[in-house]
């Protein structure tokens, strides 16, 4: 069956990392470091000297290689993360990008650059944002709406997010790492092929401090909701799943979240959560190539991919291995 396939996964993460405890230390987490320890976080990286294009540039290099293709057989690009200089300044500050609104320094985009360096010189660009941490499933969604209307073989989706260094590492219970992600999609017949994809947004929850506790209550059964549609579309039943490939928001949630929708037979790929902690929007994608890397999942298995992401968005892949 023909359609659209995730082709190759590869990541960049920093080469600095830390323990939850040492974040503590620096006053860089609002909840008690155990309780974060019991949520599953161990350790996060954290960029110094590496700035968001350096990663995304190091990902989307790395995908391309493994993927043994020609750049310019690459007709989509769609790039997710920072715009502007804070692209590519080492170790930005949330002062940094005010310089830019002034200048045309806000036009310089990540993703007009990587085609350039990449060599994706037929590749249109796409710019993805304001999905937050579902912003790689974003990006991925309308890679594959694009690749089947404009019959563009391979699609290059890239991501790279990180917080600001003068900022936290925290957001609402969980421990966040910077990375840079690439998924080449392909479009034809093979393993991994993208069966069904759901999106729900919430804008009554917009404002994420201002509704912090509602935003909780709506949580887990909106998720619920776009996990069973998903199913559906791809005429799945919750049985038939056999993994579930989760962001790493922290795993409590998903105690809680995978019998609530009767999945009790599909295994949680959480190895990433104490290892690398919440790469914001790279969770799902990291996890799906480490898993495949150790061979966790082998051909023919039914995978769900969820995220949520504050704005506030709802987002599942169905994936046949």
């Amino acid at each position: 069956m023909s359609g659209v396939r995730i082709a190759e996964i590869a990541y960049a993460l920093p080469a600095l990392s830390a323990t939850v405890q040492e974040l503590a230390q620096r006053g860089k987490l609002e909840s008690d470091p155990l309780l974060l320890e019991r949520f599953g976080f161990g350790r996060v990286h954290t960029a110094r000297d590496e700035s968001p294009y350096d990663l995304a540039h190091a990902a989307a290099g790395r995908v391309l290689e493994r993927a043994g293709i020609d750049a310019a057989d690459v007709g989509l690009l769609v790039h997710c993360g920072p715009q502007g200089p804070t692209a590519f300044e080492c170790a930005p500050t949330e002062r940094s990008s005010s310089a830019a609104h002034r200048t045309t320094a806000r036009f310089l985009f990540p993703g007009a650059r990587l085609q350039h360096e990449l060599g994706l010189e037929r590749a249109m660009v796409v710019g993805v944002d304001q999905l937050a941490c579902t912003m790689l499933l974003g990006a991925v969604r309308v890679a594959r709406a694009l690749c089947l209307a404009e019959n563009v073989r391979y699609a290059l989706c890239v991501g790279a997010e990180f917080f600001p260094a003068d900022a936290g590492r925290e957001a609402i219970w969980n421990c966040t790492s910077d990375a840079g992600v690439a998924v080449l999609l392909e479009c034809g017949a093979g393993p991994r092929r993208i069966v069904a994809a759901t999106q729900v947004t919430k804008g009554y929850y917009w404002d994420a401090d201002a509704r912090r506790n509602e935003l909780v209550a709506a949580y887990f059964p909106t998720a619920r909701h776009v996990i069973e549609r998903t199913l559906h579309e791809a005429g799945w039943s919750r049985t038939d799943v056999d993994w579930i490939i989760p962001h790493n928001v922290n795993r409590r949630s998903w105690d809680i979240l995978r019998p609530l929708c009767n999945l009790h037979g599909a295994r949680l790929w959480d190895d990433n959560i104490a290892r690398i902690g919440h790469t914001l929007s790279g969770d799902n994608f990291i996890n799906l190539a480490d898993a495949l890397e150790r061979g966790d999942i082998v051909h023919g298995q039914k995978l769900l991919l969820f995220s949520y992401g504050f704005g506030a968005h709802w987002t599942a892949l169905a994936v046949e291995a």
